[in-house]
């Protein structure tokens, strides 16, 4: 079991380092990001968005330019999803969020 374990988490690094290598690439290739930018990360709450959100942060730490991130969120009011979550995930890793509900007119 441990070596399963231990064969997963290596692929997972691996995957990871991959996916910031080339996310990082592109982002230079095409001065998507320069000194200064604020760069916003639309989370829609699919698993994409959070790896975009992850893969930003380690470049944001290894970048040789600074940028900001800023998470934003747009609340649709599911049923039953607890509101909660994103805030308190989005604290732990100090980012700066903003949650925008729509409202509805007539």
């Amino acid at each position: 079991m441990t070596t399963l374990n231990s064969k997963r988490k290596s692929d997972f690094n691996k995957l990871q380092k991959r996916l910031r290598r080339n996310a990082g690439q592109a982002i230079a290739d095409y001065n998507m990001i320069t000194a200064g930018d604020r760069v916003m990360v639309c989370l829609s709450g699919g698993k994409d968005s959070y790896a975009m959100l992850d893969i930003l942060l380690g470049l944001q730490h290894n970048a040789p330019v600074e940028f900001e991130l800023v998470a934003v969120n747009m609340d649709q009011k599911q049923p039953n999803f607890p509101e909660h979550v994103l805030p308190a995930y989005l604290d732990s890793l100090g980012i700066e969020y903003h949650i925008v509900e729509k409202i509805r007119t007539q």
